[in-house]
């Protein structure tokens, strides 16, 4: 049955893509691709040579897990040095930060997922509630709303830090970036740049 897609569209559009680009929408950005496209990226990656194990990465995003699938992937990530302090001595895991900052009548709420080792969620959890406290209360009428929900949020979360299993913000952190675990998952220093870009340093 015919999807409606321009194949020939679809591969001169990848054609046209530098090999970083084109490694960074397979890796990152394939999920929902159709089994039409997917070859087609497929096809180009192998044309140019590049890594075999990046077409499994885009496969990788478009499947569903097993919890222990997940885990698997969860270790790979847990077993880096922590992308924040280089320590290797404690298991990374994920928190979940909550950060209100408000200007009168403008207020803005970012959540954001952290990848590290225990005393750095820790301290990203920390951060996120001191600037909260003295930045987010001053909007009206959600500085006085969303501040003690991301207070909430912090606390909550940093109950978690400190799990041995992995907590389920790593499971969810893992499933949104499946497709470059799957890629690099022999790459101990691709890896670690994945969970660095995660956490913007």
């Amino acid at each position: 049955m015919s999807t409606g897609i321009d194949i020939k569209f679809v591969q001169e559009r990848y054609q046209r893509m530098s090999d970083d680009e084109l490694i960074r929408i397979a890796t990152q950005d394939a999920y929902g691709l159709t089994p039409e496209a997917m070859d087609v990226v497929k096809a180009e990656i192998q044309k140019r040579g590049l890594d075999e194990n990046i077409s499994k990465g885009i496969e990788a995003q478009n499947r569903e897990y097993t919890i222990e699938e997940i885990d698997a992937y969860c270790d790979l990530a847990s077993n880096l040095s922590c992308p924040s302090c280089s320590s290797t001595t404690e298991r990374l895991n994920a928190t979940l930060t909550g950060e209100v900052m408000s200007f009168v009548f403008f207020t803005t709420y970012n959540k954001k997922i952290k990848v590290g080792c225990p005393s750095c969620l820790d301290k990203a959890n920390n951060n996120a509630l001191t600037k909260t406290a003295l930045l987010g209360w001053w909007g009206f009428p959600w500085g006085i709303i969303r501040t003690p929900q991301a207070i909430a949020l912090n606390l909550k979360s940093k109950r978690t830090n400190h799990l041995q299993d992995h907590n389920d913000y790593l499971r969810s952190f893992t499933l949104g970036v499946v497709g470059e675990l799957e890629t690099y998952k022999d790459n101990k220093e691709k890896l670690r740049q994945v969970l660095i870009r995660q956490n913007g340093l």
